[in-house]
């Protein structure tokens, strides 16, 4: 079983713990093992500092004070207890005590008395023997800590310290990591739902990096599901316009041979001389009508994505300002101005684009109040040639952008529906497209087509 991030700090903690606890009790064996070697020392010496007194050195006279063989080492001869009284002893009240209380159990027994008692930060070893003259020998030795226990005693302090804080920081690490990791689970769960859902940072880099992967996934996959529902959309759209072909075949099929032989026979009928004028008027509006239903079909025949005719290099300027002129006397009576600018080079389809631009610049005069003015803007931008519609109208519902483009939409009630639909067909068959959009409370159609061959070849050299 895998151990987690969690327990290995933990684990890294403990470790340490038990680490600093070995070492400083190691530390306090030592320096209590050092210092009792010293008090040991110290008592051998005291004892044999009085044997040298009660035999090898000649008799002193009372509270005389005696030369010792070791350095910081006090010692003399004293008949009673009061001799340590003396100030020539140089004896401070702690040691004459300490000396009395070992002369009064030296009375009572021959040999010699050692004890050391503790004062202040030292210890103090005296020892009482009897002399030979009846008098009492007496040595007195202090074993003060020795020099470097500071230096021990600052030692152990930082290793507790640096002991307790890896302890905190792995505690630290332990909680902010689990944190973490909890906040990039939460964040993990709301993006099962919701791709764009914000995915916190946390404070270790690691955990971070991963965070900005987390985070750029999500990106990732929202991106993806985007282009999903657009495919969808698209694909959606595909099939209904192959299921239109299918039909607009059949009906082209069906119908415009026998509108044609319809037409043949209505023309002719007009031509003849016993044909009275009502008559010829009346059948020169059948063969209107078979024309209109005519076009129709083809309308439908490019919608549903059929081939448009042979394209040439063409002003896409002139063309524009053509259709225009002769949609201007329709629009003065609708009282609405329209005005063109611009110029750019494209190789259309010139009958198929003439459509496409007749069903804008329609659509914008129809949905342009009175004393309005429809801007159609040429221009050229990177390697395309537009076509700008700009109208002054309420524009399209957002709740129907959705069907905007499709075949038989329509918000007109004598409208076909196929006006649009047929307008991006035919920017769709010049490899170009048709976009919507409101700006600056203008409605805006924007017809794109790729620039003349020429003319892109023209702009590269």
């Amino acid at each position: 079983m895998k151990s987690s991030l969690r327990s290995r700090f933990l684990a890294v903690a403990l470790l340490s713990v038990i680490t600093c606890a070995v070492a400083l009790i190691a530390l306090a064996r030592v320096l209590s093992f050092t210092h009792a070697q010293r008090v040991e020392r110290a008592r051998e010496a005291v004892g044999h500092e009085l044997a040298v007194l009660r035999g090898e050195l000649p008799a002193s006279p009372p509270g005389l004070p005696l030369a010792t063989s070791m350095l910081g080492m006090r010692g003399g001869r004293v008949t009673s207890a009061a001799g340590f009284d003396d100030p020539a002893a140089e004896l401070d009240p702690a040691s004459r005590g300490e000396l009395k209380r070992a002369l009064e159990g030296s009375r009572a027994s021959p040999e010699a008395i050692v004890r050391d008692a503790e004062i202040a930060d030292e210890i103090l070893v005296v020892g009482v023997s009897r002399a030979a003259d009846g008098g009492f020998a007496w040595v007195a030795y202090a074993v003060r800590q020795p020099s470097f226990a500071l230096a021990w005693k600052i030692i152990v302090i930082v290793l507790t310290v640096a002991t307790s804080l890896l302890v905190a920081t792995a505690l630290q690490a332990v909680v902010s990591v689990q944190r973490g990791a909890a906040a990039l689970n939460s964040a993990l769960a709301a993006l099962a739902t919701d791709l764009s859902a914000p995915v916190p940072r946390p404070p270790f880099r690691e955990l971070g990096e991963l965070r900005d992967g987390i985070a750029a996934l999500a990106q990732a996959l929202a991106r993806a599901q985007v282009d999903k529902e657009r495919l969808a959309v698209e694909l959606a759209r595909r099939e209904r316009l192959a299921a239109l072909g299918r039909v607009a075949a059949g009906v082209a099929h069906e119908v415009r041979n026998p509108l044609a032989s319809i037409k043949l026979r209505v023309d002719l009928g007009r031509r003849r001389p016993s044909t009275t004028p009502e008559l010829a008027r009346e059948l020169a509006s059948v063969s209107d009508e078979i024309t209109r239903l005519d076009r129709l079909v083809a309308d439908l025949l490019v919608v549903a994505g059929r081939r448009t005719g042979p394209r040439v290099a063409t002003s896409l300027g002139a063309l524009v300002e053509r259709r225009v002129a002769l949609l201007r006397p329709w629009a003065d009576e609708r009282g609405v101005r329209i005005e063109v600018t611009g110029e750019a080079t494209s190789d259309l389809d010139v009958d198929a684009v003439a459509r496409a631009v007749d069903n804008l610049v329609r659509n914008a005069v129809e949905a342009s109040p009175r004393e309005a003015t429809v801007a159609v803007e040429v221009s050229r931008v990177d390697e395309a040639a537009r076509v700008e519609v700009r109208d002054a109208g309420a524009g399209v519902d957002p709740a129907r952008l959705h069907e905007l483009f499709e075949p038989f939409f329509t918000t007109k009630p004598d409208g076909t529906g196929l006006g649009l639909a047929l307008s991006q067909a035919i920017a769709a068959a010049h490899d170009g497209a048709l976009r919507y959009e409101r700006r600056d409370q203008l409605t805006c159609f924007e017809l794109v087509f790729p620039r003349a061959r020429r003319a892109a070849t023209e702009a590269a050299a």
